[in-house]
């Protein structure tokens, strides 16, 4: 019963994260934009909380206890059987001191369970301390990094173990 319980609720958060497109200018629907806000997560994820969210009411929290942050994985012909040509993943962070640091990470991964690309970012406090900036990084899916079965995967890296709010979780695809 409980490896059942536990199996659904695993399988509820990846559908309420990988499946949550966006809908564009008077509600048509866009396959190639995912948001997570969290706000779906709250009281079923001990990271996210309500209070000084970028947008709605909750944000997730990244700290010393995580090393990769929620994130999106998903088979580019899961998406649409559309050719990408670029990916773009963009958040909203706040850094709650000047020494934080986390990398932001897209990685394109083949079916064989083999990274094809890895590109990474630092998001430091350079950016400005107790404040929502909007941080966003690109990938050209280019030679043999578009390919249906390939995997795509946006998340934070926290190799320093520091805490860091994300808010507004976004990864788009342009043909």
């Amino acid at each position: 019963m409980f490896k059942s319980s536990l199996l659904t609720l695993i399988l509820g958060f990846a559908i309420a994260f990988s499946l949550s497109s966006c809908g564009g200018k008077g509600g048509a629907k866009n396959e190639n934009v995912f948001l997570n806000d969290f706000e779906a997560f709250y009281g079923f994820n001990e990271k996210v909380d309500k209070g000084k969210a970028h947008s709605g009411e909750c944000y997730y929290t990244i700290d010393s206890t995580l090393e990769y942050s929620m994130g999106f994985i998903r088979k580019f012909n899961k998406i649409s059987a559309k050719k990408y040509k670029k990916v773009k993943f963009s958040a909203f962070v706040l850094l709650p001191v000047a020494n934080s640091s986390v990398d932001m990470v897209i990685q394109v991964w083949d079916p064989n369970v083999t990274p094809l690309k890895v590109q990474s970012a630092p998001i430091t406090g350079q950016l400005g301390v107790n404040k929502w900036i909007e941080v966003s990084l690109e990938l050209p899916l280019t030679g043999n990094l578009y390919n249906p079965e390939n995997d795509l995967r946006c998340f934070f890296f926290n190799a320093n173990r520091n805490q860091i709010f994300v808010d507004d979780f976004k990864v788009e695809l342009f043909e």
